[in-house]
């Protein structure tokens, strides 16, 4: 099922959970929506172990439980409320508060509440608080599909779906503003966006 090379850079295909989260999403959503959560999984993983070698409490597990799963109300919906969604998914299959909030809170930089009220989602912030959540909100803005990309192209992305001349919208400035946070915890290191297109 799984290549061996890969358990040399992303031991969790062997973990039971994971297989068993995977197995769940394979079921519910499409193949497209099944590879950006492994790529956004693999690099929550990533930015994750940097994030404890620098000595910051992350919960590893949840964290990369609640990458693989962040899209799994794509299965219901392609809208902004995908997320909501997926959080009701997580809750019906009994999987945690935890990864509920993190599958809720995952897109862009979050949502406040009156900017959620606005576009007809249940009236509740739905920024992340912990840093599992804005880890798992931070990879997934830095990863198109399968492909790592620069905060710059998602700022210009958001731009050019905003109709903004700069970048001085609240959603993009909340994208940037979760960049820069879990760039000054990583201190030192950089994070590298390797190309990471997988074949569909």
């Amino acid at each position: 099922m799984y290549i061996p090379e890969i358990l040399k850079v992303f031991p969790y295909v062997n973990n039971e959970k994971f297989r068993r989260y995977y197995s769940l999403l394979s079921k519910l959503c499409n193949k497209n929506v099944v590879m950006h959560c492994l790529a956004v999984s693999l690099y929550t993983y990533e930015v994750g172990l940097k994030l404890k070698r620098k000595g910051h409490n992350v919960d590893l597990d949840l964290a990369v439980f609640g990458a693989l799963l962040h899209d799994i109300g794509r299965s219901k919906t392609h809208g902004i409320n995908h997320g909501i969604e997926g959080g009701r998914i997580i809750r019906e299959y009994n999987l945690g508060e935890k990864l509920a909030l993190i599958v809720e809170r995952h897109i862009g930089g979050g949502i406040p509440k009156e900017e959620a009220v606005k576009l007809g989602l249940p009236p509740r912030d739905y920024i992340p608080t912990t840093l599992e959540e804005k880890l798992v909100a931070h990879c997934d803005n830095l990863i198109i599909g399968t492909r790592r990309v620069d905060i710059n192209v998602v700022v210009e992305k958001f731009r050019r779906k905003l109709s903004c001349d700069n970048i001085d919208h609240p959603v993009i400035l909340r994208i940037v503003k979760l960049n820069d946070e879990i760039n000054l915890l990583l201190g030192e290191e950089k994070l590298c966006h390797i190309e990471c297109d997988v074949e569909r």
